[in-house]
């Protein structure tokens, strides 16, 4: 069973802000279980570091808030992280989130040679006052992950939909593998099949007292259904069977009009910057 410790139960808009943000931090720090990814933290910065060259497996995860009389130039601080961005040459990712507290950080980064590369809108719903749709999309059955091909299906799924590279794709299997993570309490998955065709996936993080939806994706062929939408609902009863009473996610831009129908509240917007080391091949070293 999942652990219940401080689960958000009442929380003000400020509180939903800080919890959204933290639920998708905490998701990537705990990748960090998997021995190829290490999370380096600093008075000023924290980011995720592999030898894999995909941003996601290089990611900072925003400025940590300074306090006291000098605190840290932010310029000072993206020039060092981008100086060690050269010198590792892969491609690292940076969050920008709801809680940035350094209104130019995007254009600092820019300075450096970053650019923008997604806009992702923060979003949360109280999960007690969750409908659960009284049907699904015709030929549509859910079924949990607990079986290492049921794992690589979905692996196969989500990391094609989102155009991962073959060698990415295949270290995102191998992260999940390694970290167990069908069996983590903290983490559900949940698969989509149409007619017996795996075509669907979604994802809950039990993270910083709320439940986080995460890796909701859908096979090109099969959109337009409404299956996205049917993918986001076993999580949300399954963190609510558990005492949760938020869900929140960063939802893609296209996709802001789904969770709108679900009764997700927007709570503001999280950018993504990339840097790329000029030569980058793409492929593992």
């Amino acid at each position: 069973m999942p652990i219940m410790d401080n689960i958000l139960l009442d929380p003000t808009p400020s509180e939903f802000i800080r919890a959204i943000e933290a639920n998708t931090i905490e998701n990537f720090k705990a990748w960090c279980k998997w021995a190829r990814l290490q999370l380096q933290q600093y008075p000023e910065i924290a980011w995720t570091a592999s030898d894999i060259p995909f941003f996601l497996f290089n990611v900072v995860l925003g400025l940590v808030p300074q306090t006291g009389n000098s605190p840290a130039d932010p310029g000072t601080i993206v020039a060092a992280a981008t100086s060690r961005a050269r010198s590792r040459q892969v491609p690292m990712g940076w969050w920008v989130g709801l809680t940035n507290q350094t209104p130019d950080l995007g254009q600092l980064l820019e300075k450096q040679g970053w650019f923008h590369a997604a806009t992702l809108t923060g979003m949360a719903v109280d999960l007690p006052d969750l409908v659960e749709p009284a049907s699904l999309p015709s030929g549509l059955t859910i079924s949990s992950v607990h079986d290492t091909d049921s794992l690589e299906t979905w692996c196969q799924i989500m990391t094609s939909v989102s155009e991962f590279p073959d060698f990415a794709a295949s270290a995102w299997l191998d992260m999940y593998r390694d970290m167990e993570i069908i069996d983590d309490p903290q983490w559900s998955l949940f698969l989509g099949i149409v007619n017996g065709k795996p075509v669907s996936t979604s994802l809950l993080f039990l993270g910083a007292g709320v439940a986080g939806i995460h890796a909701v994706t859908t096979l090109p062929k099969y959109r337009g259904r409404g299956i996205a939408t049917a993918m986001t609902y076993p999580p949300l009863i399954y963190a609510r069977n558990q005492g949760y009473r938020i869900g929140v996610l960063f939802s893609s831009e296209m996709a802001v009009d789904i969770y709108r129908k679900i009764e997700f509240q927007e709570y503001g917007q999280g950018h993504i910057y990339m840097w790329q080391p000029e030569e980058a091949s793409q492929q593992p070293t």
